[in-house]
């Protein structure tokens, strides 16, 4: 049994590892981890602006009164 010629080794192995970046999820998972801690930065910066401005009307008049 021969072995197949040194061009088919390379064809193979480019194949092989064409699959192999192909069926590697790590930078998909870490794009939606990556969006996910986006979306929760934005939602806490609108929070915290809501609460500023509820917490800062009672001050604003207290600060005129005095």
């Amino acid at each position: 049994m021969r072995a197949p010629p040194p061009s088919q080794h390379r064809i193979d192995y480019e194949a092989g590892a064409a699959l192999t970046v192909i069926a590697d999820n790590r930078g998909v998972t870490a794009i939606e981890y990556t969006l996910i801690v986006a979306l929760i930065a934005l939602v806490i910066v609108v929070l915290i602006q809501s609460i500023g401005d509820f917490v800062s009307i009672p001050f604003e008049t207290i600060a005129s009164k005095l």
